[in-house]
């Protein structure tokens, strides 16, 4: 324990408080990272370089309260931050070409380029406030807050990044938004950006399926499976959703079905993983409304609810799924959340990715069908289900 300097007599709570704020955005944004990557050697460094942070907090905290130098914790936040940075830039070469290529995207998208020039630039202003200032609370107070801003920028650029990475539709998916002879397809615009997406226009006109597409997944990737849907009798509304994340349009199939141009008499909502977790939250919203407003059925790709049910479902997934949390998947149904009225299609040899037309999934099994196969047992599993319902 050194002895308690002069300077540290004008240090705050607030000031120590201060100091935490850049040390938890920096974890926000490694998190974010670690997510997007999956790099253990990435994780490691963001954990070090946030405990380093932590320490250096928790000992101006025991300054202002204690009265105390424990000079142990700012040599560790002296030893873990480095190593900690070290770590991070070592999981790139680490990651091979892969994480290289991916490091200069996330680096050169706009507007994230901007942001990250921004934080980078506004930590080397702290650096140099570093080596020509004194420890004096105002001096900390002015660094911290520089530092602040520069983890508030870093993070708005790695959130850019998250969002702005997304799983493109391929040719296929592209190419069935045109119309046919048996299906129309009509584009959806509405002035406040609501409800926006495709409409599936086919020989039924009892019912319709508006559909929420997976996490970070172009909405135009399940073209396909809405056209085949759609040609057996059940029109289908495929869903745009804000940065391609249903959870912040999770109430778009109400304003679809408050349209109701076309005068269905049954309506279904549904979507494929974080889509389905969203469509299930639209269902749950409709029965605690009343009973004229709940859906006449929830179609779940992948994906399962979060509350309990007591609209019929029909849950769907692949037995290559690797990316649905099958734990969770299960306990759902050992806590009672399925409704009474629930039927389960597994598609054997099917994956996670392959409801959709847009690539290879981060994680997913090695699917032993192809998407072809795949989305026409899904299609006919759902239109079956519907006939019956």
């Amino acid at each position: 324990m050194s002895a308690y300097s002069d300077e540290y007599k004008e240090y705050t709570m607030g000031l120590a408080l201060l100091d935490i704020m850049p040390v938890l955005l920096f974890l926000a944004s490694g998190l974010i990272m670690y997510s997007m990557y999956g790099s253990p050697l990435l994780l490691a460094g963001v954990l070090a370089c946030f405990t380093g942070g932590l320490c250096k907090a928790i000992w101006k905290m025991i300054v202002v309260v204690s009265k105390k130098d424990l000079s142990g914790l700012t040599r560790m936040f002296h030893i873990l931050m480095p190593a900690g940075f070290a770590l991070m830039i070592l999981s790139v070469p680490a990651g091979g070409r892969t994480a290289i290529s991916g490091l200069w995207r996330s680096l050169t998208m706009m507007p994230a380029a901007i942001l990250f020039i921004a934080g980078f630039a506004l930590m080397c202003f702290m650096g140099y406030l570093g080596s020509h200032m004194d420890n004096s609370a105002r001096s900390n107070w002015i660094e911290e807050l520089v530092n602040t801003l520069a983890q508030l920028a870093v993070l708005a650029g790695v959130i850019a990044v998250y969002f702005g990475t997304f799983y493109h539709a391929d040719i296929t998916a592209l190419a069935a938004l045109e119309s046919t002879e048996d299906v129309g397809v009509y584009e959806i615009t509405k002035e406040d950006d609501a409800a926006n997406g495709w409409l599936f226009d086919g020989p039924g006109t009892d019912s319709a399926l508006v559909f929420y597409p997976g996490a970070k997944v172009e909405a135009a990737a399940y073209a396909p499976l809405m056209r085949q849907i759609s040609q057996s009798g059940v029109d289908c509304y495929l869903c745009k959703m804000p940065l391609n994340f249903a959870l912040l349009g999770k109430d778009a199939a109400e304003d679809i079905r408050a349209d109701n141009i076309k005068n269905y008499e049954k309506w279904y909502v549904g979507g494929h993983s974080l889509g389905g977790a969203a469509a299930a939250m639209a269902a749950d919203d409709a029965e605690e409304a009343d009973d004229t407003s709940s859906w006449n059925g929830l179609i779940l790709l992948a994906a399962y609810p979060t509350g309990e049910l007591s609209t019929p479902v029909i849950s769907i997934y692949g037995s290559e799924d690797q990316v649905l949390n099958t734990d969770k998947y299960n306990k759902t149904k050992t806590d009672g959340l399925w409704p009474d009225d629930f039927t389960e299609v597994i598609i054997e040899g099917g994956n996670h990715a392959q409801f959709g037309n847009y690539g290879v999934q981060k994680g997913d099994g090695k699917p032993q069908i192809d998407e072809v196969v795949q989305q026409r047992e899904t299609a006919e599993a759902v239109s079956g289900w519907i006939r019956n319902n």
